[in-house]
């Protein structure tokens, strides 16, 4: 039996701007444990305010965006239920002409819910615009979105972002439910690779 692996306390964590060694190739702590964990709570607590007595529902964007939704989820004041969902990028070796296609459908029905979708990262692309649409054919009360990180300004977002944690530019990023080649995701922080410190 595998021993459980805690995550790192907050005194042992690297800092944001140290330098962590990942088999990727060097990378800098852009966001550490504690930082995180602030803003988080900043989140969770404008987030249960404009969501009382509303009951909503969290839409997990997977894979990316189960950490945060872990944690978001377990700083909230309010009831509300958790779904997931999981579309991906269009394969060129398939015959798709929509560009994304659905992997995890919905369980819940989401019919006159509000409905706040959550996401690891967002990037510019096709699969926000997808996830929307999709959405909006489930005619839900409201729907609502939060991203832990968002790279670009927000004038490039096609769809409104209501909830932002921190902005980036065009790092590459892993931890907090974010991957290189399916490593890195259980990080307690965020770092992005290939940048060395900034001094």
């Amino acid at each position: 039996m595998r021993p459980m692996i805690e995550r790192y306390p907050p005194e042992i964590s690297p800092k944001a701007g140290e330098s962590v060694t990942m088999a990727a190739g060097p990378a800098v702590v852009l966001f550490d444990t504690q930082t995180l964990g602030n803003r988080l709570g900043e989140l969770a607590e404008q987030i249960s305010a404009d969501f009382q007595q509303k009951d909503p529902i969290l839409v997990c964007l997977l894979r990316g965006g189960f950490v945060f939704l872990t944690d978001l989820s377990r700083s909230l004041s309010i009831p509300h239920e958790v779904d997931f969902l999981q579309v991906s990028r269009y394969d060129p070796r398939e015959k798709d002409p929509t560009g994304v296609k659905l992997i995890t459908d919905l369980r819940s029905n989401v019919r006159d819910r509000h409905v706040l979708v959550i996401e690891g990262i967002r990037t510019r692309g096709t699969k926000i615009n997808y996830v929307d649409r999709f959405l909006e054919l489930h005619a839900p009360a409201s729907r609502t979105y939060a991203a832990l990180l968002v790279q670009g300004k927000e004038a490039d977002e096609p769809i409104p972002l209501h909830y932002c944690g921190f902005r980036l530019d065009n790092e590459f990023v892993v931890g907090m439910g974010l991957d290189y080649g399916e490593r890195y995701r259980n990080l307690p922080y965020v770092a992005a690779i290939g940048w060395e410190p900034r001094i």
